[in-house]
């Protein structure tokens, strides 16, 4: 992967070589990468780093100089762009309607101010209808929480030509044995093209009904509430979430948008702390089917786990590549993991 420094106007510094990569693709959240570069290739002004060869563009964040038997050096290491979506939050109160793209590209636009080159392109009007209302959360986590209600995400991608970044939502394709339209991604140890699997399913968390209170009342007086029900006529694991935060405004907003939000309110929460998480590690093995180019972040796929005569379809949500003396590793995570707290790099 051949790496291009950039500087803080995103003007070329020059190509670089380095010893060690990692390149953290994400699905649900910024991804972030790590590099070391030899103490004679490192450029000061670099606060960018470029590929072509993947749609991300790093932050350089930190920058670090070790020094061993072997030499001296430079670790530099940051997020993707998608992090600066998280500089800006959302204020004052954001109240809006309608399918979940147009929402989102919406939310994009009259919140990301003055973020560099950050272009917000038209709605291609994918997903179903919601209502949100929301105040003083990031931009980018709101974004995330609410697109992943429908297994949807975002993304910039850096046009070099035209020095520009587009903002736009997307969604992996679908490669499971269900569907026609794509060419199908089969994960199993049988295939040989995986190797140290790694399966985590924890339901000890999963509520499956969960009764939403809102701020506002009836006209009998009553407070306005919405019912999440996911248990398909079985046993309820129940909760009670309190979203009395947001204040129903008839000025501004009807009761049924008004109980949409509580109901898009109610299921980021559910899907935050309620709900079955799956994690799923393995190595890959270029054997039949290859990254890029049969497969990529997002795509829906499935995995065979012989040993437990079990066929999951989930999502492919991380992306762990390692260049480091010649070799080329790449970690698949997939499942339902929920986002982390934004770190310190």
């Amino acid at each position: 992967m051949q790496l291009l420094g950039l500087d803080a106007n995103f003007n070329p510094v020059g190509y670089f070589g380095y010893t060690n990569l990692q390149w953290i693709r994400r699905y649900y959240e910024p991804g972030e990468f790590s590099v070391q570069i030899p103490i004679q290739m490192y450029m000061p002004n670099m606060a960018y780093v470029y590929t072509n060869e993947r749609p991300e563009v790093g932050i350089v964040q930190k920058s670090e100089y070790q020094e061993d038997y072997q030499g001296a050096y430079m670790q530099v290491s940051g997020y993707f762009f998608e992090y600066k979506i998280n500089d800006k939050i959302i204020y004052p109160r954001y109240i809006k309607s309608g399918v979940i793209e147009d929402v989102a590209v919406d939310m994009a636009t009259k919140f990301y101010e003055d973020i560099p080159l950050l272009q917000i392109g038209a709605s291609k009007k994918r997903g179903e209808a919601i209502a949100i209302q929301s105040t003083g959360k990031n931009l980018a986590a709101q974004l995330y929480e609410m697109l992943q209600t429908q297994e949807m995400s975002f993304r910039t991608r850096y046009a070099y030509e035209d020095n520009k970044m587009y903002f736009e939502v997307w969604q992996g394709l679908d490669r499971t044995m269900q569907q026609s339209e794509n060419p199908f991604a089969i994960f199993s140890g049988q295939l040989r093209n995986i190797a140290n699997e790694k399966i985590v399913i924890d339901d000890s968390a999963v509520k499956n009904y969960a009764v939403v209170i809102g701020n506002g009342q009836y006209e009998d007086g009553k407070q306005i509430e919405v019912i999440i029900d996911k248990s398909n006529g079985g046993y309820k694991q129940k909760v009670y979430i309190d979203k009395t935060s947001m204040r129903y405004d008839e000025d501004k907003q009807t009761l049924e948008d008004y109980k949409m939000s509580l109901t898009l309110a109610g299921l980021e929460e559910m899907q935050k702390s309620y709900s079955q998480v799956v994690n799923i590690n393995v190595n890959t093995v270029d054997r039949g089917i290859k990254y890029l180019l049969d497969y990529d972040l997002g795509d829906k796929v499935e995995i065979v786990v012989e040993p437990l005569n079990t066929n999951l379809v989930t999502r492919i949500i991380e992306v762990n590549e390692v260049l480091k003396k010649g070799q080329h590793t790449v970690s698949l995570t997939f499942g339902t993991k929920v986002p982390r707290v934004y770190r310190k790099i």
